[in-house]
């Protein structure tokens, strides 16, 4: 019975009694044979397996760096860790009579200071609109009879060779109407190339082109080949991408019917599917072969939409336009809108994801494709300098102009960047708000249409109608240093006075003063001290494991062992063996060496924010040391910070006034070194991008797993080799065999002929 096997050379089968009457190990031959492809499939898989040490290696590092971010870099991290906040360093404790009044600065000044009185606490200047800006409904925008493009959305990539590799997306609307016209089809292909072909032409080398050959049969002429394109591509041109004789090249006959999904076809099919979210919570809905048209679409939605969140909160509305369909939430607060839908039936029905009934910020507010503003919008008379149509509005005396064609996320940039106000919207209210950068009673908020437009009222309302906007209010308060009370007056509610800094809450307006606030002052400069000392250690286990790993020599007798290498050693001899392989993998690594190099320098220099250095305050290199690791003189450094802690402070957070060319302190320096390798708030660094980190996003989306993946796709393809020769080589046996079964056949009705 042939017995089935699972290796790195993919599944095989044994046929186990090979050889009954040549007497040969057919299993043992057939290995040897396939001894050069297995070979190859060995050098890929330690070529991966080299690659994933890499990648483990990168991800000790990275994520050493990462925990160091979030622990001493973070303000998520609060005060206690945060070297950037000034709060670190702190050498006294505050503490405050009310909980919204904080104070720093000069310890004895605070020891002798109260708060008698607080009349009111500094506001910005703002508004917050009523005038809901959408039409809080979304919709069908397509003809629902049309037949969809296989091809349109598709992607496909063209390698030159020694080019490069080109990729493309199809729009959406590929071919328009003659959907199911082959000449159409390829007119419209070859445009995507155009670019690529005019560059080629420049070179003086082969145009690249889609065609149909003499065989009727889809081709590629020129220097390019297929080298990659989604699998709904590679079935209507029936070919496959580039590898051996003609793939890549030509495909198949192109058969016009397959060329695009009819309506029906797609309405009906249980494989399409829209999800929408009500409230944040998402529902998937698939479509089944009882719908056939628009109306039985509404039907089905609408009864999937009523089980899901429930009877009377989401209306499906079929009947307002025909052939269309309309979606809207009951209430004004309640948000609906499609997170995901199937390509086929969103280009059957005009829907997309993000489309919601609020405004769509991300496509333009006047665009072909609606996004939900409910008040159509006009330009008046206001140009650009090119004599274009644009937007004009005030905002607080400074004109802003805005193309036609912005969607509203960039509006609202392009307002908070060029004027003193930001401006909001609120997705569960639909209405805008804004507010002062600033505050103070000298601050107001205003934002009108210049020249006749109308971009201002749409998005805001009417002032005084849809919004009354407050001006903003100062602090007044009055405070005791010594016995001697003052009054102040200021336009923040962040207010220094005899070195004391003065930090408020809104509410302390409303406090009971029966009673002054007052403060309690503790010193704390031994935990000052001993959380420098646990970061000067943490950052030092960094160095140490940085410098390790790009200094290792790799272990050229120790490759990574295959699984056949494996079968034949005891577990702690591949264990140990593993150990060596893993040695050397970052040996000169340039990303590694540049991470290294940068924390050094960063821990190294000067400013020019602080008078001080770190060798000043206890922190230095030991004497005969290259490696970069850091001494801590505890002694050293607490003198220094019980006699000038705001040069401390300076020296670590200080931000340089001297732009690109000035010398930040101490931490700002680190902060951006462990920025550029690591990233922070979802976005990547460079040694995250190479490597990725395990358990998110990145695990498999980084540079290493890429490869990896070309790797194991290099595997397939030699294992598919491989299980072709096997298939060949065991046939050839088996007709030894019926010959050998045949002659030995012969041989004995021979004797028995003769008698012998």
């Amino acid at each position: 019975m042939p017995i089935l096997s699972n290796s790195i050379y993919g599944s095989s089968v044994s046929r186990g009694v090979g050889g009954l009457m040549s007497g040969l190990d057919t299993d043992e031959l057939v290995k040897q044979m396939t001894t050069r492809t297995r070979t190859k499939i060995d050098r890929q898989y330690q070529s991966k397996q080299k690659l994933l040490y890499k990648q483990e290696a990168y991800r000790e590092i990275s994520s050493k760096l990462v925990a160091l971010s979030s622990k001493y870099f973070s303000y998520s991290a609060g005060s206690k860790t945060n070297i950037l906040s000034p709060r670190f360093f702190e050498a006294d404790t505050f503490k405050s009579s009310s909980s919204y009044v904080n104070v720093t600065g000069n310890a004895n000044n605070i020891k002798n200071f109260e708060i008698t009185d607080i009349s009111s606490v500094a506001t910005a200047a703002s508004f917050a609109s009523k005038n809901p800006v959408s039409t809080k409904e979304f919709g069908t925008s397509n003809d629902m009879t049309k037949n969809v493009s296989r091809l349109a959305g598709e992607t496909f990539s063209i390698s030159i060779p020694n080019e490069k590799v080109y990729s493309f997306t199809i729009d959406r609307k590929f071919e328009g109407d003659n959907i199911a016209d082959v000449n159409t089809m390829l007119t419209e292909l070859n445009k995507k190339l155009d670019e690529v072909n005019k560059k080629l032409e420049d070179e003086g080398k082969d145009k690249v082109s889609f065609g149909i050959n003499s065989d009727g049969k889809f081709e590629i002429t020129g220097g390019g080949v297929l080298s990659a394109a989604s699998k709904e591509f590679l079935s209507v041109f029936k070919m496959n991408v580039a590898g051996k004789d003609n793939e890549g090249k030509i495909g198949d006959e192109i058969v016009e019917t397959e060329l695009y999904r009819t309506a029906t076809d797609v309405l009906g099919s249980d494989n399409e599917y829209i999800t929408f979210e009500y409230n944040g919570v998402l529902k998937q809905i698939k479509l089944n072969s009882e719908i056939t048209d628009s109306g039985k679409l509404a039907d089905h939605l609408q009864t999937e939409l009523d089980k899901a969140f429930g009877s009377g909160k989401i209306t499906v509305d079929k009947t307002t336009v025909a052939g269309k369909i309309t979606f809207k939430a009951t209430g004004d607060n309640n948000i609906l809108g499609v997170s995901s839908i199937s390509k086929h039936l969103s280009m059957l029905t005009g829907l997309q994801s993000g489309d919601y009934n609020r405004i769509n910020r991300n496509i333009a507010i006047d665009g072909t494709r609606s996004s939900g503003l409910k008040t159509s919008l006009t330009t008046g008379t206001a140009t650009n300098d090119k004599g274009e149509a644009v937007y004009k509005i005030d905002v607080n005396g400074k004109e802003i102009l805005i193309a036609k064609g912005t969607s509203l996320n960039d509006i609202i940039k392009k307002i908070n960047a060029e004027s003193d106000v930001n401006i909001s919207y609120s997705s569960t209210t639909d209405t805008f708000s804004a507010v002062s950068k600033e505050t103070g009673a000298h601050k107001k908020v205003s934002i009108t249409d210049l020249d006749g437009g109308n971009l201002a009222t749409a998005l805001f309302g009417t002032a005084g109608t849809d919004y009354t906007a407050k001006n903003g209010t100062d602090t007044e308060l009055t405070y005791k240093l010594n016995g001697i009370s003052t009054t102040i007056t200021r336009s923040s509610a962040n207010i220094s006075v005899e070195e004391i800094n003065i930090e408020l809450n809104e509410k302390a307006k409303d406090i009971d003063f029966s009673k002054p606030i007052t403060f309690d002052v503790t010193n704390n400069s031994d935990e000052v001290v001993e959380k420098v000392k646990k970061f000067i250690e943490e950052y030092n286990e960094i160095i140490d494991l940085l410098g390790t790993k790009t200094k290792e020599k790799p272990k050229r007798d120790y490759p990574p062992l295959t699984p056949e290498q494996q079968d034949d050693m005891k577990e702690d001899e591949i264990k140990n063996w593993n150990l060596e392989a893993k040695k050397g993998v970052l040996y000169g690594d340039s990303k590694m060496n540049s991470a290294l190099r940068e924390l050094k320098s960063a821990m190294g220099s000067f400013t020019d924010v602080s008078t001080l250095n770190l060798a000043a305050i206890g922190i230095s290199s030991a004497r005969m040391d290259t490696s970069g690791k850091l001494v801590f003189d505890e002694k050293k450094f607490k003198e220094k910070l019980l006699e000038n802690p705001d040069e401390i402070k300076n020296l670590f957070t200080g931000e340089s006034s001297k732009g690109e060319d000035g010398i930040s302190g101490i931490a700002v320096q680190l902060k951006k070194v462990l920025v550029k390798n690591v990233g922070e708030y979802g976005n990547t660094g460079l040694l995250i991008d190479e490597a990725g980190l395990p358990g998110g996003m990145t695990a498999d989306k980084n540079l290493i797993s890429e490869k990896i993946k070309d790797h194991d796709d290099k595997m397939k393809d030699l294992k598919r080799s491989l299980e072709v020769e096997r298939k060949r080589y065991w046939n050839q046996f088996a007709q030894l065999e019926k010959a050998m079964s045949r002659l030995n056949a012969q041989g004995s009705w021979l004797t028995n002929m003769t008698g012998n």
